[in-house]
């Protein structure tokens, strides 16, 4: 019943995204990267338990907090970005590759063309890339930076340089310009956005709130044995009415 329920409650986010704000609590600061980057346990719609990811770096989050405002947007191809920080930014700092490699114009200008939605979905890619269980390395720091260059808006200070980036928006570059890469994931993320973040003018980025998190919600899959019982109890809701029913016609005709 739980799986049923989880599923239901993760499916009725999805669909609600855009429409009403849900309430976000942060509990603790359980990936900790340089810089205040990283990302942290919390709850959406209060029972939902979800790890999220921040992908700005010129806003702040409270760990732990109760009663955040969130609106939650998907990041599939045509979702609308209206309630996320940086979904109306139309001009970016330019993102420069220099790591000695051939392809490193290629792939600046790749992330240079990119327009919102297509930052967001490579920011996502590199959240899907981390490497939680190893804490703040090399790698989990580079691909922090990397969403942060990415989603740096022009009107914004440079991102920091904690770490080396260099690698990480390689990858997520050619990743994105491959048409045969996988994407499905993308389907299980969400932006996680202040619902009272301000218009701060045409072009720019909202203004105010925390700082914006993304998440990566599993629906999970019910094991063989799992999945036949709530087969049957679905098979049962359909046929026992019926079966009743003819049962009821049946005394009625003897009677």
């Amino acid at each position: 019943m739980r799986l049923i329920c989880t599923t239901i409650a993760i499916l009725f986010m999805a669909v609600a995204a855009e429409a009403n704000p849900v309430e976000f609590d942060t509990h603790t600061y359980n990936f900790a990267l340089i810089g205040g980057g990283g990302g942290e346990s919390g709850v959406l719609d209060s029972d939902l338990s979800v790890e999220t990811f921040c992908d700005n770096f010129n806003n702040e989050i409270y760990v732990p907090h109760t009663g955040y405002s969130a609106y939650l947007s998907t990041l599939t191809t045509g979702s609308g970005l209206s309630h996320t920080r940086f979904g109306s930014n139309s001009s970016w700092q330019t993102v420069t590759i220099d790591d000695g490699d051939s392809n490193d114009v290629a792939d600046s200008a790749i992330i240079n063309d990119a327009n919102s939605l297509g930052r967001y979905q490579m920011a996502a890619f590199l959240v899907s890339e981390y490497q939680t269980n190893q804490g703040s390395n090399a790698t989990n720091n580079g691909l922090q930076a990397a969403i942060w260059d990415i989603l740096d808006p022009a009107s914004s200070p440079a991102a920091p340089t904690y770490a080396n980036a260099a690698e990480a928006l390689e990858e997520a570059a050619e990743w994105y310009a491959n048409p045969n890469a996988n994407r499905s994931f993308l389907a299980d993320f969400l932006i996680v956005s202040d619902s009272t973040m301000s218009w701060n003018g045409a072009g720019n980025p909202l203004s105010g709130g925390f700082q914006e998190q993304l998440t990566m919600v599993i629906t999970p899959v019910p094991e063989p044995r799992t999945a036949a019982w709530i087969l049957m109890g679905l098979f049962s809701i359909f046929v026992c009415p019926r079966w009743l029913a003819s049962g009821m016609k049946s005394s009625k005709a003897q009677g």
